[in-house]
């Protein structure tokens, strides 16, 4: 093919996204645009006016800490807008539900409810319910009670969002969901209509069920379910990450350990055994320090169990975000040998809240380039639908340390990659945290014909313009799925 000029690079391997949550953003009450808690109460009361009776009212991307007073939401406005509906709203990053009376009945959260060992549902003085719940183990008494998504509209929204990946230049996506989304992949790639190459990360409940779902691994190029997800702890933005010294402001709030170490050592040792990545959500510097305990464990274990009939080459120990970690604990994960699966718009987006709630210590905080000097191999990814999934605009944030929509100056550009560091955990190193860097990765000769079209040249284009470099065309396996050439 004569491109003309252009610039052809190795397809977009997004190593952390939710796709199906991603498609749902635009079709429930997206708050992110609100600046206070009225606000958001307006579009509940506004989509409660079409919605019948009695049905879920969801939505998300609600941030208090962009609100007056950064104080966390209450029922109370939730009722008054939709005294009829039940309603669960996610914070904006889906740590945190915002509910109202009627779903509080419907899930029988009282004030004699106890909190859940790995959640917290947050309470007035007189011990009743504010209507905010935080983490998962809280937020499921929920989530057991809502409408389930129809498989029908999921497959719809699904389709829609796999063509703007396409358009986006994404060959290859590490979706970190559950059965509903798996279910309708394979649906796709049955009917030769996926388009994109997706490797599946499961919730870690669904750990023993893995090796009977029937995926073959070894040949099968379009769709694989390579390992498990754990929650080690919440987020800076809930000021639920889990701490080794307090919160900013909040002394004794040293946030939620979402999983006991022993149980999280179990699950590692035992994911490990069974030869498959294992994604460890660590955003506090406890919570890595506690995933990294795990991970030793399991790799000494494993050496104390000498050789097995079958080699081990899929298992790949991941650290998802690893937005603060002890300084000693990064020298242990490039001595395990642990990845770090980092989302750098997550840093632009999050500069305000880090200096509020970790003060000095965001100055060691997203720290990209000590990670890639001291030889942690690196992904990239998006964590949409939190934020944005464009690589191009991702790669900009990761080397300027800026939102390209925004006019502030970069935040802390000592820690900015270089582009070819930041091209590489998009495509290379993304295939390495998916086991798959000899398949996908980089234009070699014998691997998988991957490839995006951009109008500029990467390496040689001004910085500043690289978010505005155009996707001429995506290829998927030699074929042009987006654009022309």
């Amino acid at each position: 093919m004569d491109l003309h000029g252009r610039t052809v690079i190795p397809g977009f391997i997004d190593a952390h996204i939710h796709l199906l949550a991603t498609g749902y953003r635009g079709q429930r009450v997206d708050a992110s645009a609100c600046i206070s808690e009225d606000e958001v109460a307006d579009l509940v009361r506004a989509r409660a006016a079409m919605t019948p009776a009695g049905q879920w009212i969801e939505g998300s991307h609600w941030d208090h800490n962009l609100w007056p007073n950064s104080s966390f939401p209450t029922r109370a406005s939730l009722d008054a807008a939709a005294p009829e509906h039940p309603v669960a709203l996610a914070s904006k990053d889906f740590h945190m539900l915002w509910v109202n009376s009627r779903a509080l009945e419907l899930a029988h959260i009282t004030a004699e409810t106890p909190d859940p060992a790995g959640g917290s549902i947050l309470r007035a003085g007189n011990g009743e319910p504010t209507g905010v719940l935080q983490e998962a183990d809280a937020t499921k008494l929920i989530f057991d009670v809502v409408t389930p998504p129809d498989p029908v509209v999921s497959r719809r929204l699904m389709e829609q969002e796999l063509a703007h990946l396409q358009s986006r230049g994404i060959t290859t996506i590490h979706d970190i969901e559950g059965d509903l989304s798996l279910d309708i992949f394979r649906q796709l790639r049955d009917e030769q209509k996926l388009g994109v190459r997706v490797q599946m990360i499961m919730p870690r409940q669904m750990l023993s069920q893995l090796p009977g779902l029937g995926i073959n691994n070894a040949e099968n190029d379009l769709l694989r379910v390579g390992g498990i997800k754990i929650f080690a702890d919440g987020t800076l933005g809930s000021q639920t990450a889990a701490m080794l010294d307090s919160f900013e402001g909040s002394p004794g709030n040293r946030g939620i350990l979402a999983l006991p170490e022993q149980e999280m050592m179990d699950t590692v040792q035992a994911a490990a055994e069974l030869d498959l990545m294992i994604a460890i959500h660590a955003i506090g510097d406890r919570a890595a320090r506690v995933a990294l305990n795990s991970i030793e464990h399991a790799q000494r274990t494993l050496v104390r169990q000498g050789n097995k009939a079958m080699p081990l080459k899929n298992v790949r120990y991941r650290l998802e975000h690893v937005q603060l970690i002890a300084p000693e604990d990064l020298t242990r994960m490039r001595r395990l040998g642990v990845i770090a699966s980092i989302q750098p718009f997550h840093a632009v987006a999050d500069r305000d809240i880090a200096e509020r709630y970790w003060g000095r210590r965001s100055r060691r905080a997203y720290a990209y380039r000590t990670m890639h000097d001291m030889g942690i191999p690196i992904a990239m990814g998006s964590d949409a639908p939190i934020e944005t999934y464009d690589p191009l605009s991702i790669i900009y944030a990761a080397t300027i340390r800026r939102d390209p929509a925004t006019k502030r100056p970069p935040w802390m550009p000592d820690q900015a990659l270089s582009i070819v560091s930041a091209l590489g955990g998009y495509t290379l190193g993304a295939a390495y945290a998916g086991a798959e860097e000899q398949r996908k990765g980089s234009l070699t000769v014998g691997k998988l014909g991957d490839a995006v079209i951009l109008r500029d040249d990467i390496l040689r284009v001004d910085q500043q313009h690289l978010s505005e470099n155009g996707v001429q065309a995506t290829i998927l396996g030699g074929n042009i799925v987006y654009g022309s050439v």
